[in-house]
């Protein structure tokens, strides 16, 4: 892997303009400041690629312009020009445009929580500022437990649902069993 270029502190925070151009794929950008991106573990990536391959053939049965993409980038609408985050994984209905960068229109949004928690569930609060975001659900790594965040007539709960045996996902019609979701995981070392 190359080095970055050189970036000298800025007056500015870098835009996401700048950062697209600057980024080689490790980071995200926090309010106008790259922030690396905490490596995955074992458990973490096993769960991301269960929930991806659960996902990707429940909306490929289903037909239609759904797709699941993994680790996306998406803007934020709260300080847009200073936010772009990676998700674990996103859900769009929107079809993919040749030499799109970012996803475009997401409804569900799933965060694996591990190492980077803090950084993790501060994204959330970024991610429920976008209009198109209705579902997200954060999965433990070290547990069978979800926080599932689901936007209502009102806006966002104050409080997550949560659930330790299965999940059922509104925006695309799917029940997350977690004997699947974990699959190949072993919670017992945790």
């Amino acid at each position: 892997m190359s080095a970055l270029p050189y970036r000298p502190p800025a007056a500015e925070p870098m835009t996401v303009e700048e950062f697209l151009t600057w980024d080689d794929g490790h980071y995200e950008l926090v309010e106008g400041m790259p922030r690396l991106m905490a490596p995955h573990s074992d458990a973490h990536g096993t769960i991301q690629s269960n929930l991806a391959a659960l996902i990707r053939n429940h909306l490929a049965a289903r037909g239609g312009p759904c797709r699941p993409i993994v680790e996306g980038g998406i803007q934020p609408r709260l300080r847009s020009r200073y936010n772009y985050r990676k998700p674990d994984l996103t859900v769009t209905c929107t079809p993919n445009r040749a030499g799109g960068i970012m996803v475009p229109d997401p409804i569900l949004i799933i965060e694996i929580l591990s190492s980077n928690e803090d950084d993790t569930r501060d994204n959330i609060v970024h991610y429920t500022t976008m209009d198109s975001v209705r579902e997200i659900l954060l999965f433990r790594s070290d547990r069978a437990l979800a926080e599932v965040w689901r936007r209502g007539p009102n806006g966002w709960p104050a409080d997550p649902e949560f659930a330790d045996r299965s999940a059922h996902l509104e925006t695309i019609g799917l029940t997350l069993d977690f004997n699947e979701v974990y699959r190949w995981v072993d919670l017992a070392g945790s």
